[in-house]
């Protein structure tokens, strides 16, 4: 540096930058004024012991000094103050009933994006759009985890928690559009677009945005169960969390791990179809349904075991008013022998024809001996199933109606069994309208002698 001598210029310049760096600290001490304090109070203690100060001068200086420790016990109650208030403030005052209001903000500004929900029906095709797609020509990293619209279970699971009013259908057509619109923005920007569906529902949604930066932030919003509105708590976590602030994004990490890329691959497709669930045998629930039925309409090839097992519980419906129609197959038709050739290979056709007669005494016996509506039909046409129909018509139909099927299997042992009510929507319609017109079309048996 010149002027200086022995003093070169990187040598001034790192000593200047070490006293300016010492100045910093010391100005910015929060013991400053105790320093102070200190540091000018004893220079005039000495001078006052050795008598060079007069009284005027000390008391002078006592006064000054008397300042700087009234500024001093200042600072020191305000940070008293300031404790106490962080001690007794709103811990809940964290959740709120609204996203921030810089969320869009943050968004668009972000390089890594990770959404978890259900349907993110407002923030793909809503205003978000126009964000997610700023995000993705800038070159950032979006993420999005929806539930998964192939799997008809989870759909019905997820718009029963959803707002009321929300059909499962409606709810698979929302997740649907999004992903159809999350495909056209990825088409659009050739962006680092990634999309999976989950096998769950996302108990609470997530916006994990640049988690792994000094600035991070995770917005959560509790999923209630059928809201009114909007769900809540929303609340948010920064890195200066911590613990927590770890925690969700593990969470987050977690979820997103467990779903499955979109499109579905073949093999995860077809391992997610929906499929019937079959039984070998009915349990409690089938007499449980009986006996609260208003209506019964059952169809089978003999219906001899059902008939024989629970006699007096069908002589208990019919006192108690439940209506009951029973379609057999005809045991003077060829369908007998049909029936005997596909059905039952250890059985003839004369066998079965006794047990229909036999279940045709015995529904005879219980017009006589209980009353009530009881009817009967016999049809000739190869009966592929069998069906137990509990309130199945329109008018009578309630949460607990049902339909008891099973599968007449081709020379096999073991006859399937599976159950449908009115929410499985078609199927159950298909089959139901099977039985009646199967009724329909058959004859009617009187059961007088």
């Amino acid at each position: 540096m010149r002027g200086v001598p022995g003093c070169t210029s990187v040598g001034c310049v790192r000593s200047g930058g070490r006293v300016k760096q010492f100045a910093i600290r010391v100005v910015s001490d929060e013991y400053l004024d105790l320093y102070i304090l200190a540091v000018a109070a004893l220079p005039f203690t000495v001078l006052g012991f050795v008598g060079i100060a007069d009284i005027k001068v000390l008391a002078s200086a006592i006064l000054a000094l008397l300042v700087i420790l009234a500024f001093s016990q200042i600072r020191s109650r305000r940070h008293v103050a300031d404790i106490a208030a962080a001690q007794h403030s709103d811990p809940l005052s964290i959740f709120q009933t609204e996203f921030p209001g810089d969320l869009e903000t943050r968004r668009g500004s972000a390089s890594s994006l990770l959404l978890i929900g259900m349907t993110m029906t407002r923030t793909v095709q809503g205003g978000s759009l126009t964000v997610l797609r700023q995000v993705l020509r800038s070159g950032g990293k979006i993420r999005v985890l929806l539930t998964d619209p192939t799997d008809d279970a989870l759909m019905r699971a997820a718009s029963e928690h959803s707002q009321r009013g929300i059909t499962a259908d409606r709810f698979k057509r929302r997740v649907e559009s999004t992903l159809e619109e999350l495909a056209m923005l990825q088409d659009a920007t050739s962006g680092d677009l990634e999309i999976r569906v989950a096998p769950f529902i996302p108990h609470m949604g997530i916006n994990a945005i640049d988690v792994g930066n000094p600035d991070g932030l995770i917005v959560l919003q509790h999923y209630e169960h059928r809201s009114a509105s909007e769900s809540a708590p929303v609340f948010s976590l920064r890195p200066a969390d911590g613990f927590w602030y770890e925690h969700f994004a593990a969470e987050a990490e977690r979820l997103w791990q467990d779903g499955a890329p979109w499109p579905l691959a073949p093999a995860v497709a077809v391992r997610r179809s929906s499929r019937p669930s079959f039984k070998e045998e009915f349990g409690s629930e089938l007499e449980l349904s009986m006996d609260k039925a208003q209506e019964l309409l059952i169809t089978g090839v003999t219906r001899n075991t059902l008939i024989t097992s629970s006699y007096h519980k069908f002589e208990n419906r019919l006192r108690n008013g439940c209506r009951i129609r029973m379609l057999l197959m005809d045991p003077a038709s060829d369908a007998i022998v049909v029936a005997a050739e596909r059905y039952y290979a250890d059985r003839t056709p004369d066998s079965i024809r006794e047990r229909v007669r036999h279940t045709l005494r015995l529904l005879a016996e219980l017009e006589r001996s209980a009353g009530g509506e009881l009817s009967v039909r016999l049809t000739s046409h190869p009966l592929a199933m069998g069906t137990i129909a509990v309130d199945g018509s329109p008018g009578v139909r309630s949460e607990a109606s049902a339909l008891f099927v099973e599968y007449y299997t081709y020379e096999a042992q073991g006859e399937p069994k599976f159950v449908l009510q009115p929410a499985d929507s078609q199927w159950f319609e298909n089959l139901y309208q099977e039985a009646e017109a199967l009724w329909g079309n058959a004859n009617a048996h009187n059961l007088a002698p």
